[in-house]
């Protein structure tokens, strides 16, 4: 796109009065890449019993691999355009194009700010301005080194399409100077077809019941304030709303002999809470240089939940399940694990080629009690370090990332699953690598390494090492 192309045009639209309107429309597009060329995984011992999921069976993988930061991505175009006049009313919409087909992917969204001090949002987007200020998935090369939290885990965007619903409606103030609010009803799913896969609008004019009413909207809702105080940081806190849900997955498996004998059998079962929480953080800007940015989440408790959608009981049988699903349900209290992230970008005076970054993760304090059960859930502890020095030719970034997982107890202190292959008793990752990184025109890059994870263990799985030689493309044209 040649750069008068790329310019902001100017459209003049005749009013009903004779008035000339200025709407100001933008264009903007983008192509990005992320595929694997080269993947070595060691699998000494492939005849060896497997549990949690069987690890790997391929010695090398050529192709696209798992993708950027894991998600599976390869190639994708996207092409979006905003349209505003006089920052009073604008829309903005972005179409994707990947191998797996053509929709909207983040953004369908209109908005209306009547004055100053108020502006009202609605349709599928993101907000952005009190998220989390650092993001080590923004140097993430390998998906199969260690886990890394995005910049949600310090402080959570607004997003309107949190947990699978299409739109939202958000309202936001600033009625002083450095204080904004934000409330937003997310997840709203205008029609569901709960028989049919067709979306033929005549199906709803004649079946009305498959129309979702949101009768539970006033769950779904995302509240926040922030403070900037000046010439020292942001001050910022939030409630996120869910209905209760946990999912549970059965871990089961038999152990046989060489003669297929059964020597024994186990079956216990893993738990993933959602809860509605309150997040809090504070990003430090006092330092020249520095950005450090502090958050927590806190959970709230409940005894009344929802089925999740990936649960056993859809798995087994019915009547077994329902038994089962009300046990769980009884008299229970579940606490969602707490949360406290910290991450830093320092680049030192006088040394502007530079960075130095950081991030710490800790998960902890999950626990599940009844009348004769109780389990408390794995801690965890995720750091990554990511240093970069600008050279002329280009930035060379070093990273390393470890990953501690504690063990799950019952109420008598014993590991879940003590005497079988897979007791959750934690473990370990460990992963490093480096890679080269080419920024060119319109915040364009290109960039390719070399990583490369130990072989830890994690919950009596001893995990595969895994080398990875990754490349990742992106083009903007604006």
């Amino acid at each position: 796109m040649s750069k008068n192309m790329k310019k902001i045009f100017t459209f003049f639209l005749i009013t009903l009065t004779g008035g000339v309107i200025h709407a100001q429309i933008t264009l903007n597009g983008s192509v990005d890449m992320a595929i694997i060329p080269f993947q070595r995984i060691w699998n000494d011992g492939a005849n060896e019993d497997r549990f949690f999921g069987a690890p790997e069976q391929h010695e090398v993988i050529m192709g696209a691999g798992a993708g950027r930061y894991g998600s599976g991505q390869g190639p994708r175009a996207r092409i979006e355009v905003q349209a505003s006049y006089e920052d009073k009313i604008g829309m903005r919409t972005r179409i994707q194009a990947r191998t797996d087909g053509i929709g909207i992917e983040d953004f369908l969204q209109a908005w209306w700010q009547p004055v100053s001090w108020l502006r009202l949002d609605a349709g599928r987007f993101f907000r952005d301005n009190l998220r989390g200020k650092v993001n080590d998935l923004d140097e993430r090369m390998n998906a199969n080194t260690v886990r890394m939290f995005d910049a949600d885990a310090i402080f959570s965007r607004f997003r309107t399409h949190r947990y699978g619903g299409q739109a939202g409606i958000m309202i936001s103030l600033t009625p002083i100077n450095n204080l904004f609010i934000g409330a937003l009803l997310y997840d709203l799913k205008p029609f569901t077809a709960s028989s049919s896969t067709t979306t033929d609008s005549s199906l709803y004019d004649a079946h009305p019941d498959y129309v979702t009413d949101n009768q539970d909207v006033w769950r779904r809702i995302q509240a926040a304030a922030a403070y900037e105080i000046p010439n020292i940081g942001l001050l910022r806190v939030q409630y996120l709303g869910v209905k209760p849900m946990v999912t549970i997955s059965r871990i089961s498996d038999e152990v046989l002999t060489d003669t297929n004998q059964l020597l024994y059998s186990y079956m216990f079962d893993t738990f993933s809470i959602t809860a509605s929480r309150i997040e809090a953080a504070f990003a430090l800007t006092a330092v020249p240089g520095l950005t450090l940015d502090i958050g927590g989440k806190f959970p709230i408790q409940f005894k009344d939940w929802d089925r999740g959608t990936l649960n056993i009981f859809e798995k087994e049988d019915e009547s077994l399940m329902d038994a089962i699903y009300q046990s769980y349900r009884r008299g229970f209290v579940w606490q969602a694990p707490y949360q406290a992230s910290i991450g830093i970008k320092y680049t030192p005076s006088g040394l502007e080629p530079l960075e130095l970054a950081g991030r710490v993760d800790a998960i902890f304090g999950g626990f599940i009690r009844g009348y004769a059960n109780e389990v408390n859930l794995s801690p965890v502890i995720n750091a990554h370090i990511w240093p970069s020095w600008g050279f002329s030719f280009a930035r060379v970034i070093l990273n390393a990332g470890f990953e501690y997982i504690g063990a799950a107890y019952d109420r008598n202190g014993q590991v879940i699953g003590t005497g079988t292959p897979a007791a959750l008793n934690g473990g370990y990752r460990f992963g490093m690598g480096i890679s080269i990184q080419k920024d060119f025109f319109n915040n364009s890059l290109i960039k390719g390494g070399i990583a490369y994870k130990f072989a830890g263990t994690v919950n009596g799985v001893r995990e595969k090492a895994v080398l990875t030689i990754p490349l990742y493309l992106e083009f903007n044209f604006r």
